[in-house]
């Protein structure tokens, strides 16, 4: 018996012992969990702690855009908008800071954005332009011209971005190779005859547009010109004159004078010759200016009534597909009423521009007598078209097949020039960015700064 009474006493000393390991175990397991609880905990507060930090850090290039764009007169040094030290914002701090820089023709803006919250810190640059009528192959003001709403139609491949301060109408199956812009919140469709407006961007069974780069409704309107912008270039222009033909590129009979302009009083042929080099390039035409030729150089011709295009306006270092890659000779048009492509005989079979044009009351359409006449085969357009009102250029008719046919006028073969967004012809700088938007144009992020260590 005593020896059972021995046994029974060592087995629960052993009992005891295993008891008290468990319970450590139990312990030590228990603490460890409640440690990596705690880290867990401490790397989901950083982690929202730096999301936080990023979105006041992407919140602060939208401020900066914002102030931007509120600025009567854009900063031409490195400015920080919402104060020189970092501010309290977002549960942190945040600082701003704007850059100006030239890109080309064109100022674009450096946001750097920074932003620290509880240790943890965010940083965002963006690069922004204000937009700018030039960046877009048509802008038009107003989409009812002299007759109707500008229908974009089936067999139309519009080759560049657009923005219509209006409404956008499709008729058919046009394709559009770039963004396009809409203030209205709608589109109006042919529908076969019967025109309705809606918010789809199709319309089955017979309107389907593609838009490859996307379509954007309910944009913010881009104001248009007027009289004082013609006033600002009439100001700058290094050549003046009056009811004048003008003439590039003139051949007095021993080849072209290249790199010149010339020009003489409408109808007559006493031509004065000028060096585009000599000056600015920007002349002012009080009154109805004709104009054609081949430009070596970079000119802008401004009148406060018609611009007439009487023959091809080229520029010199182009081809069959419009100026070649790396030329740096440019044309703008601008005029108070219209620029019109006349109905003459050297225009009666196709006829070629290589030009931005900004047309800011047209009353009447981009081509003279569109309407009346045989088919006068193809307007080419290298450039872009900001026009107040849509201008037509010929009238046709589709067959049973869906192909379209011109009655009168021409068929239209308009491409953008993409040297635009960085190469203006002279002068146009000081009106084309006008009361616009911005346009990002890069956005990453950059390496942070802790704000609560910054010095300066």
């Amino acid at each position: 018996m005593s020896s059972i009474r021995e046994t029974l006493r060592n087995e629960s000393g052993s009992t005891l012992v295993v008891v008290c390991i468990f319970a450590l175990v139990m312990l030590i397991t228990s603490l460890a969990l409640v440690e990596l609880g705690a880290q867990d905990a401490a790397l989901a507060t950083r982690d929202i702690n730096a999301s936080q930090a990023f979105y006041n850090a992407e919140a602060g290039v939208e401020r900066g855009m914002a102030w931007i764009t509120a600025q009567g007169t854009l900063p031409s040094a490195t400015v920080r908008p919402f104060g020189s030290t970092p501010e309290a914002y977002g549960g942190g701090l945040s600082m701003v800071a704007v850059t100006p820089a030239m890109a080309g023709a064109r100022t674009i803006y450096k946001i750097q954005s920074y932003a620290t919250l509880d240790g943890r810190s965010r940083a965002i640059q963006a690069v922004v332009t204000p937009s700018a009528f030039t960046d877009y192959l048509y802008y038009t003001n107003q989409d009812v011209g002299p007759a109707s709403p500008g229908y974009f139609r089936t067999g139309d491949v519009i080759d560049g971005p657009i923005h219509v301060n209006d409404v956008l109408a499709v008729w058919g199956n046009p394709e559009f190779l770039s963004r396009v812009q809409t203030t209205s919140t709608e589109l109006l469709y042919y529908n076969n005859g019967v025109p309705t407006f809606s918010s789809a961007l199709s319309n089955p069974p017979y309107d389907y547009p593609v838009f490859h780069e996307g379509m954007q409704t309910g944009v913010a309107p881009f104001p248009w010109l007027d009289q004082s912008d013609l006033n600002i270039l009439k100001g700058v222009a290094g050549l003046s004159l009056s009811n004048v033909d003008l003439v590039f590129g003139r051949d007095p009979g021993t080849g072209p004078m290249l790199g010149y302009v010339s020009y003489a009083k409408n109808g007559t042929t006493a031509w004065t010759d000028v060096l585009l080099s000599s000056f600015n390039g920007v002349i002012y035409v009080g009154g109805t200016c004709r104009v054609w030729g081949t430009v070596d150089g970079q000119a802008t011709v401004v009148s406060n009534a018609q611009i007439q295009i009487i023959d091809d306006l080229i520029v010199a270092d182009s081809d069959a597909n419009g100026p070649r890659p790396g030329c740096d000779d440019i044309i703008g048009l601008v005029s108070s009423a219209m620029s019109v492509i006349i109905d003459n005989v050297p225009n009666n079979s196709d006829c070629v521009v290589h030009a931005h044009m900004m047309c800011m009351n047209n009353t009447s359409s981009l081509v003279q007598d569109y309407s009346t006449g045989t088919p006068r085969g193809t307007l080419t357009i290298y450039g872009g078209l900001a026009q107040d009102k849509w201008g037509p250029v010929g009238t046709g008719y589709y067959d049973i097949d869906g192909n379209f046919h011109v009655l009168t006028g021409y068929d239209r073969d308009f491409h953008y020039d993409w040297r635009l967004r960085t190469m203006l012809p002279p002068g146009y700088e000081y009106i084309v960015f006008k009361g616009s938007n911005l346009d990002r144009l890069t956005w990453r992020e950059i390496t942070p700064i802790d704000l609560y260590q910054w010095t300066g």
